[in-house]
């Protein structure tokens, strides 16, 4: 069983479509930290329009909304919820739901099928809204 367990092992660290995902992975936590000194400079810039000229930028709201879902396919990526790349490697704006393994799963309630959401999804749903 050890020599199996051993041998299981040597194939996982010979695999190179790990290894590639792995550099993915270093990639994305890059752009990620970017992406979140980014998310930093826009609430910045959003709270001097709101003291300015008394309410936030749609424009910067937008963007904001869109870089928010970009960091959470990034974290799904990260985190092997998902196997999907994001941008480049999907399209920018075009907010594909993100398919986690938490929320694929369905809880039946007699009639209603109830599915969990993220709050990036509650979030987007809210601002279709306005």
């Amino acid at each position: 069983m050890a020599k199996q367990n051993q041998e299981q092992m040597k194939q996982n660290l010979q695999d190179t479509n790990q290894w590639i995902r792995i550099l993915y992975m270093v990639l994305f936590w890059i752009v990620l930290y970017f992406s979140i000194m980014v998310t930093g400079g826009l609430v910045f810039i959003q709270v001097l329009f709101a003291l300015v000229t008394g309410s936030d930028n749609k424009n910067l709201r937008s963007f904001s909304a869109d870089l928010t879902t970009y960091i959470n396919q990034i974290l799904l990526f990260l985190t092997y919820n998902d196997d999907r790349k994001p941008f480049p490697f999907a399209a920018w704006g075009e907010v594909e739901k993100a398919v986690s393994i938490e929320a694929e799963a369905t809880v039946e309630t007699g009639e209603n099928d109830i599915s969990t959401e993220t709050s990036v999804e509650k979030y987007i749903r809210s601002q279709e809204g306005k």
